[in-house]
């Protein structure tokens, strides 16, 4: 066995190294039809979902309470906003504080106000939902701290 290991090594070593030939993944013929086939629109095709944009608080420092909730919500390059699909959730369990959140803001024209809003200390995370009137929906999350006052 151990002869045969060694043979095989010795004429790898000198046997002269071979040149693959390039292959084609797609052949020009598969390219032409592909080419020539009806297209489906793509990602980059469908329009773009909603937004959804937090003007105010700035969460890029400590909050200090009473805050003040600003959202703007954009449709993207689709249909309009649908401010019935409008979801907030709160943590990492997902706490539904929706109603809450909507039972305190009034509407603006591209979005939610919601003032004197007060928030525990520490660190939190809230993600926001909404979709269009096609369905299509977007989320984000925001995270931040609230300081003491």
């Amino acid at each position: 066995m151990r002869l045969a290991i060694i043979a095989l090594n010795f004429a790898l070593l000198i046997l002269p190294s071979v040149t693959l030939a390039a292959w084609d993944l797609v052949t020009p013929e598969e390219d032409a039809r592909d080419r020539a086939a009806p297209h489906l629109p793509g990602p980059a095709d469908l329009p773009a979902p909603p937004g959804i944009e937090l003007v105010r608080p700035d969460i890029s420092r400590p909050l200090r309470n009473p805050v003040t909730i600003e959202l703007r919500f954009t449709p993207g390059s689709g249909p309009p906003v649908d401010i019935q699909t409008f979801r907030a959730t709160y943590g990492w369990l997902g706490i539904n504080i929706t109603n809450r959140l909507l039972g305190h803001a009034r509407p603006t024209p591209d979005g939610l106000l919601a003032e004197d809003v007060d928030l525990p200390l520490g660190d939190h995370r809230i993600t926001l939902s909404i979709a269009n009137t096609s369905g299509k929906s977007a989320s984000r999350t925001f995270r931040f701290t609230v300081a003491p006052s």
